[in-house]
């Protein structure tokens, strides 16, 4: 019906998702999985609804940093880059229909608000897209089943349930993801070198990472790369590399199958004294304490 691809750019030009929407149709709903040429750190004009179904990693909405799993529903506003890396093993090196996304153009939202006044509800949900927002409890699980349901659906059948979908969301709880001061100039920075470098850094993270071997890989100086990486995440590459540590250290003591200290260790500390001063620092509380307010979110077998 549509199809998508990204154009070919040589290393540090910006990897832009070219959608190439047939003009019969109002959005782009496809499925795909991971890794895939799409999966990557990438910016479009479009507005994206973006379902995981399989698989837990981190992912990546401007200057935001977070852990997904199976569920994670998320809705990105124009221009922003985004992201979702996997954890792959050797046992499943390929995870089958990852993701389902939904693609529309703020031109046709606009458009179609103009029409239908009805439609004004969904304003604030659109002006908070600018930032990423995640959708959280049943109202965001029933339109994730909707999302995928969409696939075995005739057109206007889509087009309905992408209405309700929205209309949904609008009235759901959601939180926006990028700070407020992620500006336009982080935006144009989406490079091939960013993809690489967040793929590396999502895969590497536990291991003893130093900025001077990173610029060095990527034909920098340290002082080169620092300013890149700052502009292209809008955070320093030492903050950035200590919230992915501490986001997975949560997942950790979510579970509680380890002790705090084996999970400093294999988040990538060294120091269990930093480990908990970071955690602290970042989360607002000790690890313990953390595992301990979060005891109750974890299901009993």
């Amino acid at each position: 019906m549509i199809t998508s691809h990204l154009n070919d750019t040589p290393l540090g030009a910006p990897v832009f998702e070219c959608i190439s929407q047939d003009p019969k149709f109002s959005f782009y709903w496809h499925c795909h999985d991971f890794p895939a040429p799409i999966a990557r750190w990438n910016y479009h004009p479009e507005y994206e609804l973006h379902l995981i179904r399989y698989s837990a990693g981190h992912y990546f909405v401007g200057d935001y940093i977070g852990r997904f799993e199976p569920g994670n529903l998320v809705l990105v506003g124009p221009n922003i880059p985004h992201a979702w890396f996997s954890e792959l093993d050797d046992a499943q090196p390929v995870i089958k229909g990852r993701d389902v996304v939904l693609q529309f153009k703020g031109e046709w939202l606009e458009h179609m608000m103009a029409l239908c006044p009805e439609l004004n509800c969904l304003s604030t949900l659109i002006e908070d897209s600018a930032l990423g927002v995640e959708f959280k409890g049943e109202e965001a699980a029933r339109c994730a089943e909707l999302l995928v349901r969409m696939g075995e659906q005739d057109n206007a059948g889509r087009l309905l349930t992408m209405l309700t979908i929205l209309r949904s969301l609008s009235q759901s709880e959601y939180h926006t993801l990028a700070g407020r001061g992620y500006g336009l100039d982080a935006k144009g920075a989406s490079t091939e070198q960013v993809d690489a470098v967040l793929r590396y850094i999502h895969d590497h993270f536990h291991e003893e990472l130093r900025m001077s071997k990173l610029a060095e890989n990527n034909g920098m100086t340290p002082s080169s790369f620092s300013r890149f990486f700052k502009h292209a995440t809008g955070d320093t590459f030492v903050a950035f590399l200590r919230r992915i540590r501490i986001g997975h250290a949560c997942r950790l003591l979510l579970e509680g199958r380890q002790s705090i200290a084996d999970i400093c260790f294999e988040v990538g500390y060294n120091n269990l004294s930093n480990f908990n001063r970071h955690f602290r620092e970042l989360k607002g509380m000790t690890p313990r304490q953390y595992q301990q307010n979060t005891a109750d979110l974890v299901p009993k077998e």
